[in-house]
């Protein structure tokens, strides 16, 4: 796991960041959570969007997950980039963790998998910077995945756009546009190991 001893406002030097930004691959793992973080990306620069989930369990799940990120894309005229869905990807990943805890040591090995990959997207198709959604998510530790995406950034030799969206309300602002946009709202993360968590 990554060490995260010195607590960071990563909120504070987001907007520094999105003013050097010409272009952003913005990993997203939903619909809902991409709304809200859309909407606050938009002022500096247009985003391409990026759905690679292979978490997402089972398929139809991430088919339904991935319609409404289109529907979100379509609404702020966006482009979308899909990756096939192959959950053996993460399978193979978080071998060794299936009976960890939601929110434990799986979780960041997921947080890997999923930026290492929009990273290295990113630097192929010559992107200023990546990011992801996920810290709009009040169950997702912002400290943690910032560690991971900084040290991937300098592993692929690409920039990483330092982020927790869930501050001034952005998980608030994202339950409204969700309702407002009629998206389907999922109650788990997305892999079986979590959905099993959320039923418990």
């Amino acid at each position: 796991m990554e060490k995260t001893n010195a607590k960071v406002n990563y909120d504070l030097l987001t907007d520094t960041a999105l003013k050097e930004c010409g272009s952003l691959l913005l990993h997203c793992c939903c619909g809902p959570c991409a709304t809200a973080v859309v909407e606050r990306i938009l002022p500096f620069v247009r985003p391409t969007l990026y759905y690679y989930n292979p978490n997402t369990q089972p398929k139809d799940e991430y088919e339904k997950r991935l319609v409404e990120l289109k529907k979100v894309a379509d609404e702020y005229g966006l482009e979308v980039i899909v990756e096939p869905y192959d959950d053996g990807e993460f399978l193979s990943a978080v071998k060794g963790y299936e009976n960890e805890k939601e929110g434990g040591t799986r979780c960041p090995v997921c947080f890997e998998l999923r930026l290492t990959r929009t990273a290295k997207k990113a630097k192929k198709e010559g992107y200023d910077f990546f990011a992801t959604t996920l810290t709009v998510s009040p169950h997702k530790n912002a400290q943690i995945i910032n560690a991971i995406g900084e040290r991937i950034a300098s592993e692929q030799g690409v920039k990483w756009l330092p982020s927790d969206w869930k501050k001034r309300n952005g998980y608030r602002r994202s339950v409204e546009l969700s309702s407002a946009l009629s998206l389907y709202r999922q109650d788990w993360c997305g892999c079986d190991f979590s959905r099993r968590a959320y039923d418990d």
